[in-house]
């Protein structure tokens, strides 16, 4: 639309320079009329091609890629010490919305933007340190502890079972005294029916 009225507007005024021109011809035919005419034309068309080239820019411009109201959001979490991914879908954060791909970027400045469309946007990150599913189940003072791995590789409570320590047999003892490592927390309950 904006095309065809930057058209119109220049067909306009090379048709208003070139009737100036032709009527100022028709009066005085001198030489220096001519060339001054010619020279107002060439003036005309520099304008006109330059404003086109500008109207064309701006078009390119108008057609960046920009963040949908329905896109689906992600992010993907790398962790160096144990090379696991997470990967979780949440809503889309509403100040998203008509971002461009360099505004998503300047606005998670800590994260890498993976993918980007208007209907995608992933963002990932690597975290030195291990991710959240890492388990260690041993045996407390008096009952079975779960404790998981925290990101730097240090231990923090997690869950206390009502396993007690005096209803196990000597073998279970001497293994949980040990430590049995559990990747995974759907995998905890399958290893602590056993003790039950």
């Amino acid at each position: 639309m904006k095309k065809i009225i930057f058209l119109g507007i220049l067909v306009f005024i090379v048709s208003v320079g070139v009737g100036y021109l032709y009527s100022n011809m028709f009066y005085n035919n001198s030489a220096e009329n001519i060339k001054a005419e010619q020279f107002e034309i060439n003036e005309i068309k520099d304008y006109a091609v330059q404003n086109y080239t500008k109207l064309q820019t701006l078009e390119a411009s108008s057609e960046t890629e920009k963040v949908s109201p329905k896109a689906n959001f992600a992010i993907k979490q790398y962790y160096d010490e144990c090379n696991h991914f997470d990967f979780k879908y949440s809503k889309l954060p509403q100040e998203l919305i008509n971002m461009t791909r360099q505004e998503v970027e300047d606005y998670y400045d800590d994260y890498e933007v993976e993918e980007f469309d208007s209907n995608n946007v992933v963002l990932s990150k690597e975290i030195n340190g291990y991710c959240n599913e890492h388990f260690f189940i041993k045996l407390g003072e008096k009952n079975v502890e779960v404790m998981q791995f925290d990101t730097d590789g240090s231990f923090i409570p997690y869950q206390e079972t009502e396993i007690s320590r005096e209803y196990l047999t000597e073998e279970d003892v001497k293994k949980l005294e040990e430590g049995i490592y559990v990747y995974g927390s759907g995998n905890i309950n399958s290893i602590l029916e056993d003790y039950e």
